[in-house]
């Protein structure tokens, strides 16, 4: 397998875990009218999953795993987001105390 086809699948799988993913999304941002879009949400979320599965069921054995590697890796990174963003974010619970400029915090 050339690396060239490799790296243009492997794109293709992150660009369609993507594409996927934002169907997904469109659940919340229509559910204001999802009484009217569910139409739209359900067709992107069919095409884009379709899409994703049938290009993987109709590619060559040898091939199927960049494919697949470039969806895992970007599904992967997603979900990692949400454990790295907790340790990252500093919470604001309280406020911090304001110290005078001579240092003293009751003055």
């Amino acid at each position: 397998m050339s690396t060239l086809v490799a790296f243009a699948l492997f794109a293709l799988g992150v660009q369609l875990a993507i594409r996927t993913m934002a169907a997904f999304y469109r659940i919340v941002d229509l559910w204001y009218t999802i009484g009217t879009a569910y139409p739209r949400v359900l067709l992107g979320i069919l095409g884009w999953g379709g899409a994703t599965v049938a290009i993987a069921v109709l590619l060559p054995q040898a091939l199927r795993p960049a494919f697949l590697l470039g969806l895992l890796s970007f599904v992967g990174f997603y979900l990692s987001l949400y454990l790295i963003r907790p340790a990252l974010v500093r919470r604001r619970d309280a406020p911090r105390e304001r110290s005078t400029p001579t240092g003293d915090p009751g003055a």
